[in-house]
């Protein structure tokens, strides 16, 4: 009887190997593709925060630096949310956005005669992420914001 018992445990203990060695290639794959939607997840949020800051300040730029005209102040406006939305960027990702036109001011669409300002920061994925088989990946990922300016601020 003790023959045919470790036989059978040693059969066991095989089928068992056998089974991690199936299941363990696809175990890896699946944190691995977990990790990496976090990355691309997390530099995500980086460049939205950026952007959002960066519209704020050019809310927050003050009216009275150009004599309280509005119309002087967007030029720095824009200039002051370009600075702050690359500020905020993490120094790992800052030298990779690109840092042409990152603030522009462009017509609102309503009421008519008011001033957008929007921020948008583009991050190529392709020289900062490694490219693995079988998982999609953007070659870019951009943050973006729209504030509208008031003629009164």
């Amino acid at each position: 009887m003790s023959r045919h018992g470790n036989r059978n445990r040693r059969q066991t203990a095989g089928v068992a190997a056998l089974e991690f060695a199936i299941v363990l290639p696809l175990l890896i794959t699946v944190v691995l593709g977990i990790v990496y939607y976090g990355v691309v997840f997390a530099l995500q949020q980086s460049l939205t925060l950026a952007a959002a800051e960066g519209a704020r300040a050019a809310l927050r730029y003050p009216l009275a630096a150009n004599g309280g005209n509005a119309g002087a102040t967007v030029g720095p406006r824009v200039l002051a949310a370009a600075q702050t939305a690359q500020a905020m960027l993490p120094d790992s990702i800052r030298s990779l956005v690109n840092s042409a036109d990152i603030a522009q001011a462009i017509a609102c669409t309503a009421p008519a005669g008011a001033v957008c300002v929007r921020v948008t920061l583009n991050l190529p994925t392709t020289t900062l992420l490694p490219q693995l088989p079988l998982v999609p990946v953007p070659a870019t990922l951009t943050g973006s914001a729209t504030v509208q300016l008031s003629p009164d601020t």
